[in-house]
């Protein structure tokens, strides 16, 4: 007799029982937020992990403000990767930066990318791999820039999920990437070592 047919008689004598179905858990009501109490969250809770935020007041503004805010934390602002067609139509050539399009290269020393949400419970940033925003621009480069929609911050990973599943169906991107902040470890030595996996900084651009 074949495996799989030794296989096949043990499954029907020992069928397995039956999972009983998935009932989705809210989030505790002291998590949730919204409008302006789910960005204070946000910024403080990224703050508190060494990420700079930024408020940008329209979309016309983000270049004066990444060129400002580099500017004040001395990172030189000459080329900037980035491939989201949303950031391309902004006026950052006017501010005299270089724009890259395409996935990172391990050369790039900056880049842009738009976050689909932001979780305030953690200031944690959700961004959604694809053409648009591959995932190299996350890890690569030295720094990396992000814009998120002030409407887009959430209170919960219950409410960011939700989300997801509202705007992309079945049809999920491959990977969903949930950064907290730049890179650091203290593997080796207990010493904190920043760049080690990813970026050394992380800016933040709320509009």
């Amino acid at each position: 007799m074949s495996r799989n047919a030794i296989l096949a008689r043990i499954r029907v004598a020992n069928p397995a029982p039956q999972s009983p179905p998935h009932e989705a858990k809210p989030a505790p009501a002291s998590l949730a937020s919204a409008g302006a109490d789910a960005v204070l969250r946000f910024r403080t809770a990224a703050e508190a992990k060494g990420v700079i935020v930024v408020d940008v007041d329209q979309p016309a503004n983000l270049p004066l403000a990444v060129v400002r805010t580099l500017s004040a934390a001395n990172i030189p602002v000459d080329t900037i990767r980035l491939n989201d067609p949303a950031l391309l139509a902004l006026p950052l050539s006017d501010a005299n930066v270089t724009l890259t399009r395409g996935a990172a290269e391990p050369h790039d020393r900056l880049s842009l990318s738009r976050a689909v949400a932001a979780v305030a419970e953690t200031g944690s940033l959700l961004l959604a791999s694809g053409p648009d925003n591959p995932s190299s621009l996350a890890f690569l480069p030295e720094t990396h820039l992000v814009t998120v929609q002030r409407s887009t911050i959430i209170g919960t990973f219950e409410e960011a999920f939700a989300l997801l599943r509202t705007r992309y169906g079945n049809s999920l991107p491959r990977t969903i990437n949930i950064i907290s902040g730049a890179s650091r470890t203290g593997d080796i030595g207990g010493r904190i070592v920043q760049g080690a996996h990813g970026p050394r900084q992380l800016f933040v651009f709320i509009i």
